[in-house]
């Protein structure tokens, strides 16, 4: 199953992506949202950034393991997300607009590996719709947040 959505914002692409690809930022608001993250790799060189995470979710606790697979500055990021019942691809551009606008585009996939998994999957395509929405007010919300760090 594929999301996508794009926001324009605002501020230069060099920096929506700088503090997009401010990690140590996003390892805080998950921390604070009480899951457990490990990072594993250097902050110097994003190449090999590999994040442990434990969090709550509908009442049972799961595990993900985050990858970095392409760091491109100041265009494009994708990230690997694999737990034991699904992988997902986060592929995360920025572009410019003019000077001082970008646009930044989400893409999400998700790729079933059990038989619940599936059936997730498949009940979520039933009710595309209202997962697109949530999909595209997260990432405005996001947006939005970046902008008000950015002029900050």
């Amino acid at each position: 199953m594929k999301f996508e959505t794009k926001e324009d914002v605002a501020l230069p692409q060099q920096v929506l992506f700088d503090l997009m690809a401010d990690f140590q930022m996003f390892e805080r608001v998950a921390i604070r949202r009480g899951a457990e993250v490990t990072r594993s790799g250097s902050m110097a060189s994003a190449d090999g950034l590999t994040w442990d995470c434990t969090f709550e979710f509908r009442g049972r606790e799961r595990k993900a393991c985050v990858h970095l697979a392409e760091f491109s500055a100041p265009e494009k990021m994708v990230f690997l997300i694999t737990n034991p019942a699904l992988n997902n691809r986060l592929d995360i551009t920025v572009s410019a607009l003019s000077k001082k606008q970008s646009r930044f585009h989400v893409g999400a996939v998700l790729e079933p590996k059990t038989l619940t998994a599936r059936l997730l999957v498949q009940s979520m395509k039933l009710a595309r719709s209202k997962y697109n929405k949530r999909f595209q007010k997260r990432v405005a919300e996001l947006a939005k947040e970046l902008v008000a760090l950015g002029a900050a």
